[in-house]
This record gives C-alpha cells, sequence and structure tokens, in this order.
C-alpha cells in the first residue's frame, strides 16, 4: 500500500514517526515506554504490567470501573495496551473523525493516571486472571520456561510472577511511573491519512510529552541468550509434545537479518519448505514453526510447534538434517527465489491497512531510532545470496548457545533421547 513516513522530534526528546497513508479513514496511534519487565526490581517483575493495567482502565478524569475503557470505546474506537520484557505501549485505532478525542484520552492516560487503592486492587485481579490463564495455554510455557533459563534477567514464569502480586504497592507502582513515563524515554507511532504530513497531530503530541518530566531514555538489555546444559522437561498429560529448540547468538547486520529471514522461509515457509514441507508429505506433524528473533545484542534462531510422541523422533531428526544440510551445503537458487517470493508476497499482502503499515516500522524504530524504507526492504531482499544464508545457519551455531525445552508426556530420559536426534543442527 503506498505511504510515506517521516521523523518527527517533540518536546522533552521524545520522537517517533508519523506515516501517511493517502485514503485511509482510520488512525492508528500508539504510545510507547522503555518500561517493561526488565526496568524493576526482579522481586517485583510483574509491576509494570500492573502499571500498564492502571493507565489502561483509570485515571483522575475518569476514575470509575471501566469509566476510561467506557469513554474511548464509545464511538467504535479499538483500544489496548501491552506490556513486553522492553515497553509499555498504549494503542489507539479509531476514524479520522475521532482523532481529536482519542488524542485527548491518550493525554490524559499518560499524564493524569490515578493511582488509588480501588483500582489497583481490580487490576492486581485481572492480571492474576490473565496469568493463570497463561498457565493452561501449552506453547506460552513451553516457551516462557526456556526463556527463563536463557534470559535469566528478562524473563519468568508464569506461576512465580503470580505469587509476586500480593507484593506489590501502590507506592512503587507509581514510583515506576515516574521513573519511566518520561519525554525522553517516550516514543509515538501514527499512521492515517494527513493532508498536512502530520503536522498537527505533531504538535498535539508535543503537547502531551511537554506535561511529562524530561527524564532519560532507559536502555534496553543486549544479554545474549545463554546455553542450556540440558533439556528442560514439564510433565502435563495431554496427547501431544509442544517444543522449542532454539539456538542463540550476537547481534546481525542488517543483510544477515534478511538473509535469517530466508533461512526460515527455506526451512520452514509453507509446504515446499524441507522441513515443513517433508513433515506434511510424511504426516509427522500439523505444523512446524521456524522461530527467527533479532534486534540489538542478540539473535536466535530454531524450531517450535507440537506433534503426537509417536512422530517426535522423526520429526526432529528431520529439523537436524535440513538444518545441517543448509549449514553445510548451502541452498539452491531456485530453493531461495521461492523463499523470496514467498516472503515479499507475504509482506505485501499483510500490509494492506494504517495498522498494518504502521506494525512495518514500530520495533525497529523503537529497539534502534530505525526508520526503515518499506520498498527499499523488499529490493535488498531480492539481492540476499544463497552463501549468505548458509553463512547464517553457520553463525548461529558457532557460538555453542542452545537450549531445548519439552512440555507433555515427557519424562527426562525420553527428552534426552530428543535432544540426542537435535544434536546435529548445533553441533
Amino acid at each position: 500500500m503506498k505511504h510515506s513516513v517521516a521523523e518527527h522530534h517533540v518536546a522533552g526528546g521524545a520522537s517517533g514517526l508519523v506515516v501517511h497513508v493517502p485514503g485511509s479513514d482510520v488512525v492508528n496511534l500508539q504510545v510507547r515506554f522503555n518500561s517493561g519487565f526488565q526496568f524493576t526490581d526482579r522481586k517485583t517483575y510483574e509491576l509494570p504490567h500492573v502499571l500498564e493495567h492502571l493507565l489502561a482502565t483509570v485515571t483522575k478524569k475518569h476514575p470509575g470501573p471501566n469509566e476510561f475503557h467506557i469513554e474511548a470505546q464509545k464511538n467504535g474506537a479499538y483500544v489496548n495496551a501491552l506490556t513486553s520484557t522492553d515497553v509499555n505501549g498504549y494503542v489507539y485505532e479509531c476514524a479520522d473523525f475521532e482523532l481529536d478525542r482519542i488524542l485527548d484520552l491518550v493525554e490524559e492516560q499518560v499524564t493524569e493516571p490515578l493511582f488509588a487503592a480501588e483500582p489497583l486492587k481490580a487490576e492486581l485481579g485481572n492480571v492474576r486472571e490473565e496469568l493463570s490463564r497463561n498457565t493452561t495455554q501449552h506453547a506460552n510455557v513451553c516457551s516462557i520456561l526456556l526463556g527463563e533459563k536463557a534470559f535469566p534477567h528478562l524473563l519468568m514464569d508464569y506461576d512465580e510472577r503470580i505469587a509476586q502480586l500480593p507484593d506489590i504497592r501502590l507506592a512503587a507502582v507509581r514510583e515506576h511511573y515516574e521513573a519511566t513515563h518520561t519525554a525522553s524515554n517516550g516514543r509515538f507511532f501514527v499512521a492515517g491519512d494527513f493532508a498536512d504530513g502530520g503536522v498537527d497531530v505533531v504538535k498535539r503530541l508535543d503537547r502531551i510529552f511537554r506535561r511529562l518530566a524530561v527524564g532519560e531514555r532507559r536502555v534496553r538489555s543486549r544479554e545474549i541468550g545463554r546455553g542450556l546444559p540440558e533439556p528442560i522437561v514439564t510433565a502435563r498429560d495431554i496427547q501431544q509434545l509442544y517444543y522449542r529448540a532454539m539456538l542463540y547468538f550476537g547481534e546481525l547486520t542488517e543483510p544477515e537479518r534478511r538473509a535469517m529471514l530466508l533461512l526460515r522461509m527455506v526451512l520452514t515457509g509453507g509446504m515446499g519448505a524441507r522441513v515443513y514441507g517433508e513433515a506434511r508429505r510424511r504426516g509427522l506433524a500439523y505444523a512446524v514453526g521456524g522461530a527467527g528473533h533479532t534486534e540489538p545484542g542478540n539473535s536466535s534462531f530454531g524450531f517450535v510447534g507440537y506433534v503426537t510422541p509417536g512422530n517426535a523422533q522423526p520429526l526432529f531428526e528431520l529439523m537436524a538434517r535440513e538444518f545441517m544440510a543448509v549449514r553445510e551445503d548451502g541452498v539452491t537458487e531456485a530453493e531461495l527465489n521461492a523463499a523470496k517470493d514467498l516472503v515479499i508476497g507475504s509482506i505485501k499482502r499483510s500490509t494492506q491497512t494504517a495498522s498494518d503499515i504502521l506494525g512495518w516500522y514500530t520495533e525497529p524504530y523503537d529497539e534502534a531510532g530505525e526508520v526503515r524504507d518499506f520498498d527499499k526492504s523488499l529490493e535488498l531482499l531480492r539481492e540476499v545470496r544463497p552463501d549468505e544464508v548458509r553463512a547464517i545457519a553457520q553463525k548461529a551455531t558457532i557460538g555453542g548457545r542452545s537450549g531445548l525445552s519439552f512440555l507433555g508426556a515427557v519424562t527426562p530420559k525420553l527428552a534426552g533421547e530428543y535432544e540426542k536426534a537435535l544434536k546435529p543442527m548445533w553441533r
């Protein structure tokens, strides 16, 4: 979809992007702060999440239960919030005629939060319910238990987080807000049809950030995932085995990031992929996912999914064999071109709304201040060579950092057998 993007700097050191999407009759807006889990004491790990809930539900002008949310949604606007290892984010999507009213609510939300005992009690209960639900999502549990061991300063399992909730105090939530929700620590992202290039909306955002303390930009962790000496085994009486097999390594350049994206497509991107395609042909697994993650400081690559125990061994042997084949022998021009077509076609198909397009720019800018050129990025994907894909498979292995997590009807002995099947992948 045709669009243009411009970077803007406003009061107190805040900055962000305005994406002009001609013809869009909706506006998507996000305000984000580097205030996620890594920026609090591990003994109060859930504190940023509780803060997010408070800011998303009550303000000084709308102190009643759900009153702020009801006001935000009354004309069909979508409102949500998020907490991650890195950020607290506040998300809106609204009809274009609603933008001024929504910006008033954004200002109210981030500059006039209400810290009171009754809302805190309610949101501690809501966070507990949310986390308790997560404990029943097998794939998430398999992932978070591995992540906790690989990134011990960044991630924590759900049960421990639930146990911490009674110790979170109102004063600590307010203190975290005051320390992190500052202008210099803030970023904004807006997408819609702006005939003036976004001048008016940037002026409005400038007013919002002027009301915050200047503060400083919090620096995110660049920790590389730790290699684990043995698999993580979580026994559950279910019919499928959930797995996550990861390699952890350092920061990648932009060309290397593109190569890793295509490596994932070659192995798991559709019915023609080496691992996923053969797994489906042989009836080994309904789905096989490729996990590729890059950010400043660290990267990871691996396989995720679920499989019945009887098919686990041959599936893991297939994964190890094909990953090792790419690492040792590379990929063909034909399969690499097919992977490029798949990726580029998927990106074009999935960027047809203002929200989709904004998602393309948000993480690179929030992480590193990078304004990633949409059209140029697709052109550069076409230029990736087979030897670059092979080099990424080699780089993923060379650090010797790997981690395995299994969840299901699995014993440590059986997990050891699965590990043997996967070992060629990271040797």
